[in-house]
């Protein structure tokens, strides 16, 4: 059975577990396996593409399970490089009714992201952000992509357990211990590749220029 998203990881389990009659009780599986994982593993740093519309001063924030919300960048519509818009506390972020490119943002809750002008026209954004593993939110995400394995082992643990089957449950979790430590190093090393070609580093001596590009109106 194929292991892409949230339903095939619920449907193996109970494959796994010989309990079709138990199909409600998988999802709770699930969320106490990810508890376990987002205790054990860092979460990794990743980018979601948004678009904002003309005349939005939002952008909903879909699909998304945040950690901890790092930056966002603003690409020219002409071409050329990201420009970083400025984070603000929802508290002084200025309310503009002008139209124009975003230059200052902040969160809405952790459901949408809010600018302090209506967009002018539409414009793509660069989300960074640490990701909480949370199948019930995003379907799917990289570790069930890349250790199916260890998803459907997190998983099993707790359904073993759910049915007092303490021997299976035991061998799940040794499964799961012995390929946590791999996957860490894994994560360290993807967090090093980052910094090494993040673009906000990369880009740092061109980031005044391009931001007084976008102040004086010619972004």
């Amino acid at each position: 059975m194929a292991l892409a998203n949230y339903v095939d990881l619920q449907a193996s389990a109970l494959d796994f577990m010989t309990r079709a009659g138990q199909t409600g009780k998988a999802a709770d599986w699930v969320t106490l396996g990810e508890a376990k994982l987002n205790r054990e593993l860092s979460p990794l740093e990743t980018d979601a593409a948004l678009v904002g519309v003309a005349a939005s001063a939002s952008i909903a924030l879909t699909g998304l399970s945040i950690a901890k919300v790092i930056s966002l960048w603003i690409s020219p519509v002409g071409g050329g490089d990201e420009v970083q818009v400025q984070m603000q506390s929802p508290g002084t972020l200025a309310e503009l009714q002008t139209a124009g490119p975003p230059r200052q943002w902040c969160m809405d809750g952790q459901s949408a992201i809010r600018f302090e002008r209506p967009c002018d026209q539409a414009y793509n954004f660069r989300f960074h952000y640490a990701a909480r593993l949370n199948l019930a939110v995003t379907a799917t995400n990289w570790l069930l992509t890349e250790n199916p394995d260890v998803y459907l082992a997190a998983t099993l643990m707790w359904g073993a357990g759910y049915n007092e089957d303490w021997s299976n449950g035991a061998a799940w979790k040794t499964v799961l211990d012995e390929a946590i430590p791999s996957i860490r190093s894994g994560i360290a090393q993807a967090r090093r590749g980052m910094l090494r070609v993040d673009p906000a580093l990369s880009a740092v001596g061109r980031w005044r220029r391009s931001y007084n590009d976008l102040v004086n109106g010619s972004f």
